[in-house]
């Protein structure tokens, strides 16, 4: 008969109250926990976690560095395909005069490229650029024309790679739907 009773109870009272009270007092919690070294170990690992805008520098550094080598090589591209002079003395010179462009863009879209504002711009720019250079390709073949192509394929390049995965599909496959059916004839 007392087992049906139990059974009759919803389950939070049939939980066993506990008559042991915490007994250690805050002071030698806290005390156990510097002896035991975990707060070292969680501050430790936060200060690891944390980005520090030094960092960022450094990274967008070494990011312009071969985006301005990726734009070189396609001014180099451009003049080969028109018979032009070049030399690997412009290509570096290009990819230096570029840096100071590329480095603040760079930069500040590494920093905050989490962010959904940055990945929703840069997938907006990247649709724009791509197309326009696309655009450029197919309408504009003269050499003075085509020397804005370095330009905006290595912004385009630059904004697919720092884009997530979905939206840089989503925006290459905009610009290829605007070249099949935009520009081709």
């Amino acid at each position: 008969m007392a087992k049906d009773a139990s059974k009759s109870k919803p389950l939070i009272q049939q939980i066993p109250e506990s008559s042991k009270k915490d007994t250690i007092s805050e002071e030698e919690k806290e005390r156990l926990l510097r002896q035991s070294g975990l707060l070292k170990r969680v501050k430790k690992r936060e200060a690891e976690l944390q980005t520090t805008t030094a960092q960022y520098v450094w990274q967008a550094i070494f990011m312009t560095i071969p985006f301005g080598f990726l734009l070189g090589a396609f001014d180099i591209t451009v003049k080969v395909q028109y018979s032009e002079p070049w030399s690997y003395l412009d290509m570096l010179t290009r990819a230096l005069r570029s840096a100071p462009a590329l480095f603040p863009v760079i930069y500040l879209t590494n920093r905050h490229k989490e962010a959904r504002l940055t990945q929703t711009m840069m997938a907006l720019c990247s649709i724009l650029v791509g197309s326009f250079l696309m655009y450029t390709l197919r309408h504009s073949p003269s050499l003075g024309q085509m020397m804005r192509a370095p330009g905006l394929a290595t912004i385009w390049v630059y904004f697919v790679v720092q884009l997530d995965l979905l939206p840089a599909v989503v925006t290459l496959a905009a610009v290829g739907i605007y070249y099949y059916f935009g520009l081709r004839k």
